[in-house]
């Protein structure tokens, strides 16, 4: 077996670590990264290389170029992962030349016992994975630096944020020193800091963009400049920023990201909080259309207004326009300044819709969806689908059915609901009627102007009194309308249909009501006509004007409303499918408790989905009982989340500064100005130092908080009092407090 490889061609067989796998992808990728070696996991003994690795590095070492030097790091199994970071804990060697790299190997490879690792894994809980080592041509820096792809606080994209020093980086990762700090706008690029880092800032933007697109989340990138080059030295996901446990079924948007969630629109579909089968669909569907539109918060579904805007961003609409054309369809949303924006890739839009316009035709005429009334089409073929889902009497039917028959359907479905939706005249009609005749007039004007084309949703009404006049079937109106119900999209509540008696209870409570919703609408009708008429009383040359932009209006309301009855209609084909698939499987409705991939699995004979069941049924029964959240949430959210009392100031003893992890601690202060004293450091206390390098980490299980001169957020040090929970923060010297100069003083 061969032990070391060149990265970029690392195998899949063997474990290199985190560290290294991440170069190689970068690599792969065509990033700018130093060109080198990994030695695999398995390649050690006892920490040390085995005889066979040890031979090859021996070769390895006679093809090196002797004018350079070399740098050899760490790369364990669990290093620079997306949960745990492991950072600064294993041994790094620099500057060497190529005769002391055998020694260097097995310097990195005996670190994975000293006690920074050891403290790092006691405190995260988990345990240290093997470690493998890379060798790379060392690049002396001009500058190093670190860049964060979000705000490792907040979790906010709009902006990377970076620091700098002047030669080797170690200096800055320790929290030692920094020479400036910068920031990039990412959504439109834009360089604010230093003007010696000016001229890299565009490719430090590209890199970074190209990290968060190849590993799909924030990074932690360090990198350096040397002869007008940049050279990204690594780059790993942003750990404190939080990662949804789709497999647990723990998902908090709201902790992903910096965004603005609203409730409208969304929020009136789903009312309750969505199961693990809903969930799993509904981020399906989104991930397939490539649009950034809704959000889960503990299973209470939002509008990504944030999504949104930044879709509309990326072709260049600014932010106020963007926000304007969004905001009749969300709702009462804050101003457009409050909405954060966050890189949107338009090609990825491209790209998916590209797909999804060009999918193959269904095989089946009967699956095909091809004519002027595409939601009765949908409406029809998804009737059909249930029917012969019914018939299904195996397990292994019921996996195929699902590629040859549901599938084709959806994807056809989503193709025609896309390419069919007309929303321009959803963002801009009310608008431009505002802009001639003020909101009260124009409200008055966008009633629906006849019986013959009312929504959807009122249809439903007026087909009661066709039923009462024999105009209508109790049969027809359960085939029509037997499908919507509150909790319509979510699959594990039952739709009308299913109960024989849903006509005769309709009709009853229509009866009881004492409605007549002819009436009613002919009232409307009346005030529509009405409308019109004082407009064009007052805008007679407006006449043609009006009349187009009403028709083109009502269109799209009534469009929009059938085209939502008909995509109904898939949510009742895969519930069938759950349902035949918790029959045949005898799970019943736990299946709901499942994802529809995992669903397939245990039909198609493997088990180990259906453990998770019990888990995330009791997740799911927390979510049903906690209060409906607010309607409009920006940045992190987490309910019943007491997060204490506001710190209330007199104005003259403010101590100003940068949070490196947020959170309130009370209790004595301990200064110290060097870690040979950090035995002295009492459980609870919080701990304040010039700058928190490494060394420190031994004791921060026992701190509450962190303050230091320099280094949050960018030092290893407080990455790791981050990643366990510690507050921590960065208060620069002079602005209204220092480090005392006393070693070992102990304050309340």
């Amino acid at each position: 077996m061969k032990y070391i490889h060149k990265l970029s061609k690392l195998p899949q067989e063997l474990h290199f670590g985190g560290k290294a796998m991440s170069l190689d992808t970068m690599l792969r990728h065509g990033l700018p990264v130093p060109k080198g070696y990994a030695v695999a996991a398995e390649g050690f003994e006892d920490g040390a290389l085995c005889p066979e690795a040890e031979a090859e590095l021996s070769a390895l070492i006679r093809t090196l170029p002797k004018k350079y030097t070399y740098a050899v790091r760490s790369s364990a199994v669990g290093e620079d992962g997306a949960e745990d970071s492991f950072a600064g804990a294993y041994d790094t060697v620099l500057d060497i030349t190529a005769d002391k790299i055998p020694e260097a190997v097995k310097a990195v490879a005996a670190s994975a016992e000293n006690a920074r690792s050891d403290v790092y894994a006691r405190s995260r809980g988990i345990s240290r994975g093997n470690i493998g080592a890379v060798i790379q041509r060392y690049i002396p820096p001009e500058y190093a630096g670190v860049l964060f792809t979000a705000d490792p606080v907040t979790a906010g994209t709009g902006y990377m944020s970076g620091s700098f020093v002047r030669g080797a980086g170690g200096a800055l990762v320790s929290g030692e020193k920094c020479d400036g700090s910068f920031r990039i706008n990412a959504v439109r690029y834009a360089y604010e800091g230093p003007a010696e880092l000016e001229s890299y800032g565009k490719r430090l933007h590209d890199c970074a963009a190209k990290a968060v697109h190849i590993y799909g989340c924030p990074q932690d990138i360090e990198w350096a400049v040397r002869g007008n080059r940049l050279y990204i030295l690594q780059s790993r996901p942003i750990t404190t920023i939080y990662h949804n446990d789709r497999e647990g079924f723990r998902i908090n948007d709201s902790l992903c990201g910096d965004f603005l969630l609203s409730k409208t629109n969304v929020g009136e579909i789903f009312l309750r909080p969505v199961s693990p089968a809903t969930y799993g669909i509904i981020s399906g569907i989104t991930d397939f259309l490539g649009i950034p539109l809704i959000s889960d918060v503990c299973g209470q579904l939002y509008c990504n207004i944030s999504g949104v805007c930044s879709v509309l961003a990326s072709f260049g609409i600014s932010e106020e326009k963007a926000f304007s054309m969004v905001s009749d369809i969300a709702g009462g949303i804050p101003d457009s300044k409050d909405i954060p924006l966050f890189p949107y890739d338009k090609k990825l839009l491209f790209k998916k819709f590209g797909r999804l316009i060009t999918q193959p035709k269904p095989k089946r005429k009967s699956g095909r969806l091809r004519g002027s009334n595409i939601p009765e089409l949908i409406n029809r073929i998804g009737i059909e689908l249930v029917g012969e889902i019914h018939g299904i009497t195996s397990t292994e039917e019921l996996y195929s059915f699902w590629d040859e028959r549901c599938t084709p359907y959806m994807t056809s479905a989503l193709k025609s609901i896309v390419t069919g939706l007309s929303v321009k005249p959803l963002l801009y009609t009310r608008k431009k009627l505002e802009e001639v005749c003020g909101a009260e007039l124009a409200d008055r004007l966008l009633s629906c102007r006849s019986a013959e084309n009312a929504p959807e949703s009122l249809g439903m009404l007026i087909a009661v009194e066709d039923v009462l006049g024999g105009r209508m079937t109790k049969a027809e109106y359960t085939e029509r309308y037997g499908h919507r119900h509150t909790d319509e999209m979510e699959l594990s509540m039952p739709y009308p249909y299913e109960d024989p008696d849903f006509p005769d209870n309709v009709i009853r409570e229509y009866k009881e009501s004492g409605a007549d919703v002819l009436r009613m609408k002919a009232d409307c009708e009346k005030r529509s006509r009405e409308a019109e008429e004082e407009f064009l009383r007052q805008y007679p040359k407006k006449a043609a004007w009006l009349n187009k932009l009403l028709d083109k209006y009502t269109a799209a309301v009534c469009g929009r409303e059938s085209i939502r009855s008909g995509a109904l209609r898939i949510f009742c084909v895969i519930r069938e499918y759950l349902l035949k698939a918790g029959e045949l499987t005898g799970l019943g409705d736990d299946i709901f408790m499942l994802y529809i991939d995992e669903t397939r699995e245990l039909l198609s004979g493997k088990k180990g989905a259906a453990d998770r069941i019990p888990e995330r049924k009791r997740i799911y029964e927390e979510q049903l009982a906690m209060p409906n959240f607010p309607s409009i949430i920006r940045g992190r959210y987490v309910p019943d989340e007491n997060n204490g009392d506001d710190i209330i100031s007199d104005g003259n003893s403010i101590i100003c500064g940068s949070a490196g992890s947020c959170g309130i601690a009370e209790g004595y202060v301990r200064v110290l100005t060097s870690s040979d004293d950090a035995d002295s450091i009492e459980k609870g206390e919080i701990l304040v130092v010039p700058a928190a390098n490494i060394g420190w980490v031994r004791v921060f299980p026992k701190i509450s908080a962190l303050v230091t001169d320099v280094g949050a957020p960018l030092s290893h040090a407080v990455i790791v009092a981050r990643e366990l929970g510690i507050p921590a923060a960065e208060i620069p010297a002079g602005k209204g407090f220092s480090v005392i100069a006393t070693a070992n003083t102990r304050d309340k």
